[in-house]
């Protein structure tokens, strides 16, 4: 049976599976889906002024990789709370395996940001992906590597394979599908490069090469493919918010071009997605850029330059050291610590570690506006 955009054949293993035409579709853009396509495009040229305008950048990267992390995992059912993930982060231990998943996710990305200096998205740098997004947690003996038995999706763990809502390729016609999707990524096309991101991402997620997190690579190479395009040159927005908050709309839009071929309004969908969260971005920066003085407004105007020099500190990273913070200022450990026992005793910053030596710090102004939105 075919539909617009591939057709169903069955596996070696006897199922019933799709098959995704290779990309690109024929398409037509309206001059509507254009004007979303250029007013993005614009947004994410924005997004890039922001990093060039802030002297501390580094925390709109910084905000981005856990709200990513956070959003992409939530949608597969990983739940992690902002206070876990940074607690994981600094002292690499948690009694939860959702919180080693999130943290997972976020280092992986910086890992896919990094290689992409010296290679293209291939499938190498895929497998990479996986290999780092299941390291340590459920499923970590699969982690690199596709899939060898078939998958599908349903809507909970009881549903089996014959009343499934999608089943996808099998795993002998894996490898050749994603060989074709490397090349789409790599070649030169006419249409416009965020076409290609969302034509990316949906025969990515057909596909569906391994056993488990699809959802999450997937989702990471939607970053990567930006930066790679052009349009980015760090993971400055957070997309996985957008799809989290609109879930099922995701998913039906997925399987909606699947049965029907209905590609231009999941285009459309991925484009509003990428635009609401680059503006997202230009917002954030706005706060960045005010926040340092409603902060030091609470401070004593004795203490209020020191403190200036501290909050530097956190607002190239939220989370520090008094080491950190000793070298960043140049200042000694005695006239920093009464600056931040107030800075404490505000609520301002807390000590996250628990230790009596090498303390940890954490801004939780900054935490809750960059990551908590």
């Amino acid at each position: 049976m075919e539909t617009p955009s591939g057709r169903y054949i069955r596996s070696m293993a006897g199922h019933q599976t799709f098959f995704p035409n290779p990309l690109p579709p024929e398409l037509i853009i309206s001059s509507a889906l254009q004007n979303k396509i250029e007013q993005t495009t614009h947004a994410l040229g924005k997004v890039e002024m922001c990093r060039k305008l802030l002297p501390n950048a580094d925390l709109l990267i910084y905000s981005s990789l856990q709200r990513e992390a956070i959003a992409s995992s939530t949608i597969e059912g990983t739940i992690a709370s902002v206070d876990e993930l940074i607690r994981f982060q600094i002292i690499e231990d948690s009694e939860r395996q959702a919180v080693r998943e999130v943290a997972n996710y976020a280092e992986a990305l910086r890992w896919g940001v990094t290689e992409l200096e010296r290679i293209p998205i291939s499938i190498n740098l895929i497998l990479g992906l996986h290999e780092r997004l299941l390291h340590g947690v459920r499923g970590s003996g699969q982690a690199g590597t596709f899939k060898q038995a078939q998958n599908y999706i349903g809507n909970t763990d009881q549903i089996t394979i014959d009343k499934a809502t999608f089943v996808p390729p099998p795993p002998e016609l894996v490898l050749f599908l994603m060989s074709g999707l490397e090349q789409y990524i790599n070649s030169e096309q006419s249409s416009a490069r965020l076409i290609q991101s969302a034509l990316t991402h949906y025969q990515f997620e057909t596909i569906h090469p391994f056993h488990d997190g699809n959802g999450r690579v997937g989702r990471l190479l939607i970053i990567l493919q930006l930066i790679q395009q052009g349009l980015l040159t760090a993971p400055l927005i957070y997309p996985s918010v957008y799809f989290e908050s609109r879930r099922d709309t995701y998913y039906r839009l997925l399987q909606s071009v699947r049965e029907e071929g209905n590609w231009l309004e999941w285009i459309e969908f991925f484009i509003d997605g990428i635009y609401t969260q680059a503006q997202s971005t230009i917002q954030l920066t706005d706060i960045i850029i005010d926040l340092p003085k409603l902060i030091l407004k609470d401070i004593s105007p004795r203490k209020r330059s020191v403190a200036q020099e501290v909050l530097e500190v956190f607002f190239h990273h939220p989370i520090r050291t008094i080491r950190d913070i000793t070298d960043y200022t140049g200042r000694y450990h005695t006239s920093i610590q009464p600056v931040i026992d107030e800075l404490q005793s505000l609520e301002i910053i807390e000590e996250i570690s628990g230790k009596q030596k090498g303390r940890t710090y954490a801004c939780r102004p900054i935490i809750d506006i960059i990551i908590r939105g």
